[in-house]
Formats: C-alpha cells, structure tokens, sequence
C-alpha cells in the first residue's frame, strides 16, 4: 500500500466499516480487460486468484458480494458458480447500465446506499461510482472514474484489486484477523 492509498483508507475507514454489500465489475477489474476467442468463437479471460480468495472471505465474514457486468460469456458464470458453495447469489450479466441492477440489489438486501461499496473502471461505471457509499477503482481505470472514486487502488484490474478492496473493508470493520484465522489453521 502507497501513502497515497494509506492516506485514502484512513479518510475513508468510517465509510468502509459500513459495507455490508460489495458490487463489481468484470472486465478490466476482476480481469485485465482482454478478451480472448478461440477458433470457435468462444471466449475466455484470465481471473486472478486473490481476488477469489477475497470473494470467499468477504462471504465468510457476512458480506454479501455481487457481480453487475456487460458480459454474457460462460466463462464468467462457471467462475462464480465455484462461489455458490459460499453462498454467493448475485451474478448479473449482460447488464450495460448498472444503475437498475444495484438500486435492485439494495432494495433487495435492505440496504442505504453508505452500506454500498462499488468497483469498476471504464464509463459504464461512473452511475455507480458516483452512487455507492465507497466506490473503489484499479489504477488503470479511466481518468473519469479516477477523479470520481473515493479510493485508487495502487493495483490493476486484474492483478488482484478485488482483493485489495475486500481487504481494506474487512481490516476497517477489525475483522480482518478473524476471517484469515479459519485458513491458517491446521
């Protein structure tokens, strides 16, 4: 973590401890953006693990995860169908203006929009961004979003932002020891 990126979760440590929901993006921020077709048409992306592992830890810890993306790509869904078992639900695909899909996700989970945290990188974003209570984004966003996020994450999408994000929510809720605890132990 830089001291920017410090500086940027202290300010923000009293808005993180809120989150009760964290909503993503897909492309460009669980993955690096490129998109990859086969002879067949059949495309596939690269997912970075930690991200993953947040997924599985932000769940454990009671926070819900969703996922609002423009994708429609089957590898996509047999990512999050390994989160099932964790009791992810929340996978919206083929979504290009996410507003309707997180005002739903909040309407269902009874929540206000400070329990709300949102990460994403291009344009189709910005709504959201502007929206959640704590809106994260990697350091290859767009320079809009940039501008408009509460916090740049000092990591590219991709390159395990996810997990940087979910970290810095379970760490400002002092719950970040307790989550780890369970997969240290043998």
């Amino acid at each position: 973590m830089t001291i920017k990126d410090f500086v940027s979760y202290i300010f923000n440590i009293s808005k993180l401890k809120k989150i009760k929901l964290m909503v993503s993006d897909i492309d460009g921020v669980m993955t690096d953006g490129k998109l990859i077709f086969d002879n067949n048409g059949v495309e596939s992306k690269f997912f970075n693990t930690l991200d993953g592992m947040g997924i599985v830890m932000a769940l454990k810890a009671g926070i819900k995860i969703a996922v609002i993306s423009g994708s429609r790509a089957n590898c996509v869904r047999e990512r999050f169908e390994k989160f099932k078992a964790h009791n992810f639900e929340d996978l919206i695909l083929g979504e290009e203006y996410k507003m309707p899909s997180l005002l739903t996700l909040i309407k269902k989970y009874s929540l206000n929009r400070e329990e709300v945290a949102y990460i994403g990188d291009d344009i189709i974003d910005l709504a959201p961004i502007k929206y959640a209570g704590v809106s994260f984004v990697p350091k290859n966003a767009i320079k809009d979003l940039k501008k408009s996020a509460d916090i740049v994450i000092n990591k590219n999408g991709g390159d395990g932002a996810v997990r940087v994000a979910i970290d810095m929510i379970l760490k400002a809720k002092g719950i970040y020891n307790e989550v780890i605890k369970e997969f240290c132990e043998y």
